[in-house]
């Protein structure tokens, strides 16, 4: 009896570890072109209860995007590379239908004044402005610098990670997200 439980444990844990293995595959099809430095998640992470901040200083909770794919932004008013893929952000937001957001949340420390100017100067007009001045979201992800992006599945859960700037309304881009939204 032992041992067919042994087996039937093990014959379990193979077939999560294959599906996982081919959710992976699935997407490595995807990650071409501009996304072939995209790394996928080697971690199961649930960031439903992190939170940051809106341009009033309301907190936010990412559980109030379930049900939704999600383009997580980490950027700078003060770093080149963030200003030069902000309009493309800004596209993406409608180019993808209701199962997608894109959340570019601003490390400034000079505040909502400083983004919301930037906002208007480079007619970013379809992104709300969020924050994390403080720092604790970035931690809590492991941010190392800016631009970088994380997308998040429709529970939350880290799918994995982009470093650097991007033309984020790219072809690859838009395919690989309503792939995310299919399954």
């Amino acid at each position: 009896m032992k041992l067919f439980l042994y087996i039937l444990i093990i014959l379990t844990s193979l077939s999560f570890k294959s599906y996982a293995n081919n959710e992976e595959l699935l997407m490595d099809k995807f990650l071409e072109k501009e996304l072939e430095d995209f790394e996928i998640s080697k971690e199961n992470k649930n960031i439903s209860n992190l939170t940051f901040e809106d341009h009033t200083g309301k907190k936010i909770k990412f559980a109030n995007f379930k049900g939704k794919i999600l383009l997580i932004n980490f950027w700078a008013t003060w770093c080149a590379p963030c200003i030069k893929e902000m309009p493309s952000l800004d596209r993406l937001k409608l180019k993808i239908n209701d199962d997608f957001d894109v959340i570019a949340i601003s490390v400034d420390r000079d505040g909502v004044k400083k983004v919301t100017d930037f906002y208007k100067k480079n007619k970013i007009n379809n992104l709300k402005k969020y924050f994390d001045v403080k720092n604790f979201l970035a931690k809590e992800m492991d941010l190392f610098g800016v631009p970088t992006s994380f997308f998040i599945d429709k529970n939350g859960n880290l799918i994995g990670y982009f470093q650097g700037d991007m033309e984020w309304d790219n072809e690859t881009v838009v395919k690989f997200v309503n792939f995310l939204i299919k399954n």
